[in-house]
């Protein structure tokens, strides 16, 4: 045998015997970074490395910028840690960190008052990482985030996902899906699917005295705002001008299902939450301002045969049924105060404010309108119980 092949010989005994380590096959920087061959090429114990992401000009420890993220978290900081969540994310998006990482990132986005941004990363956790553990509490706040950003069908459509992906669900899990599922129906105007889901929620609710006397969940009061919204629609599908001789019932119906509806309302006020209390307070004032507004449209009864006849008419409806737009304000500006007193700025402040001011015109029309009227209030108030004795006819 010629020399060199000796040469040879001894040097790949050499690699063997543990002097020299063969290199592994080449790896992703993404990847495992574990060492599980001893000195003889045999399974050996493990020698962890840190991850490290090798760019064109940087080079990142995933480890490190993860425990950044954490400390950033932890000193309050969640604007800045949601960025180095996402970072993370963003340089390990398959890896074993991303679905920790977004979680994160989600709840850091959340805290930082960043709710649609908190959405998209738990809705990319449920979708790229389905079976991970973190996947199915991503889901619930998914639904939450879904009712509190008015994306109601999508929160019937994650509600869903939740009650057929996981049949271990808890109780207050299958709260979260069912009062998603009722705003989606509530959402597509179908209050009697939505009544049969927020009955679903409820009965979990009693069953585990959730509840009682006392502050309820933000769970439960959703629960109960759905509630209200589908009483509402209700209440507001009676109206009075095409049945006039039937005002007394229609109307007793409809104050009936008002009050069905504001008592809803009012229960979910229960979590003194101020998002839920805003979107609760502000639909207890739309009630009476949209009762007000259907008994004006009331056509004046065929009794009324003259132009003076029908002014009395028309005065005495206004002098009765002015009370309800000073409920309507009154409830607006607790609201609004309540909102203005926490802080809250969603889109439910706005609508509030704009409500404020569509009352204030209508309790300024309603008081030039009666002023102009050629009747004192006494005769106003005269014509008022001989309606009350006979309703239109």
């Amino acid at each position: 045998m010629p020399r060199f092949s000796f040469a040879l010989l001894a040097f790949g005994a050499l690699l063997l015997t543990g002097c020299g380590r063969a290199a592994p096959a080449p790896r992703s920087a993404a990847a495992s970074s574990d060492q599980r061959l001893d000195g003889q090429g045999r399974p050996g114990r493990v020698i962890r490395v840190p991850r490290t992401i090798v760019g064109k000009n940087f080079a990142v420890g995933l480890d490190e910028l993860y425990a950044e993220a954490e400390a950033k978290r932890e000193h309050s900081d969640p604007a800045s840690a949601a960025a180095s969540f996402d970072r993370v994310v963003e340089l390990d998006s398959e890896g074993s960190f991303a679905p920790k990482a977004l979680f994160q990132a989600a709840e850091s986005h959340d805290l930082a008052g960043k709710p649609a941004e908190a959405q998209a990363r738990y809705d990319r956790l449920v979708r790229t990482f389905p079976k991970h553990p973190l996947a199915r509490v991503a889901l619930v706040r998914n639904v939450r985030l879904s009712t509190y950003l008015d994306r109601w069908p999508r929160a019937g459509e994650l509600g869903e996902l939740l009650l057929t992906r996981y049949q271990d669900l808890r109780p207050l899990e299958k709260i979260v899906a069912y009062s998603g599922k009722a705003f989606e129906m509530v959402a597509k105007e179908r209050d009697d699917l939505a009544l049969r889901y927020v009955d679903k929620a409820r009965d979990l609710i009693e069953t585990d005295g959730l509840d009682r006397a006392g502050r309820l969940s933000p769970d439960v009061a959703a629960v109960y705002f759905a509630l209200g919204e589908a009483r509402r629609m209700r209440a507001e599908r009676i109206h009075f001008s095409d049945e006039p001789r039937r005002l007394p019932e229609l109307l007793e119906q409809r104050c009936q299902l008002l009050l069905d509806a504001q008592s809803a309302y009012s229960d979910s006020m229960r979590a003194y939450d101020a998002h839920w209390s805003t979107m609760a307070g502000y639909r207890v004032g739309e009630l009476y301002q949209s009762l007000h507004r259907d008994l004006m449209q009331v056509p004046a009864p065929r009794t009324a045969d003259t132009d003076e006849r029908r002014q009395l008419f028309e005065g005495a409806m206004r002098l009765r049924y002015s009370v309800l737009l000073s409920k309507a304000r009154a409830m607006i500006e607790h609201t609004l105060s309540m909102a203005e007193r926490t802080g809250e700025q969603t889109s439910w402040v706005l609508k509030a404010k704009q409500a404020k001011e569509s009352i204030e015109r209508d309790i300024q029309r309603e008081e030039q309108t009666l002023a102009a009227l050629p009747y004192t209030r006494r005769q106003l108030e005269t014509a008022l119980r001989t309606l009350g004795k006979t309703g239109p006819r």
